[in-house]
């Protein structure tokens, strides 16, 4: 499936980048290696970690919302961790420029809340 792109940060060489490919997220950022984090973290043979700017999440849709919990397994001052599978279906990387310090993982969008906004509550919220 053809990835569409929602949105790039690029900090210090780095190009975390997030992608949407369907019922999914597509997510590529920095490869997390402190042994004292990833000790911490109940990872799954086939899952890994990414660490993202906080500022690249704000190109998901409207209305999704990161979670409290997983996928977001850390919330740092200026970055996210995430972890999800990883990533290694060939179509899916030969679309990606990724050097060779990050890796990409997958989010289902049912791990990402939508929030509902109504029309009753945007009312209010204009009239507070």
């Amino acid at each position: 499936m053809a990835l569409r792109f929602l949105g790039k940060d690029t900090i210090d060489g780095g190009s975390p980048t997030l992608f949407d490919d369907g019922d999914r997220y597509v997510l590529q950022g920095w490869i997390v290696t402190d042994p004292a984090v990833l000790a911490r973290l109940d990872l799954a043979e086939h899952e890994t970690v990414v660490e993202v700017p906080k500022e690249l999440m704000a190109f998901l849709p409207e209305g999704v919302s990161i979670p409290a919990g997983p996928p977001l397994v850390l919330d740092l001052d200026e970055t996210y961790v995430f972890k999800g599978p990883l990533v290694t279906d060939p179509l899916v990387l030969a679309q990606l420029d990724m050097p060779g310090h990050e890796t990409v993982i997958e989010i289902p969008k049912a791990a990402m809340p939508t929030l509902e906004v109504t029309g009753d509550l945007e009312r209010r919220s204009a009239d507070v």
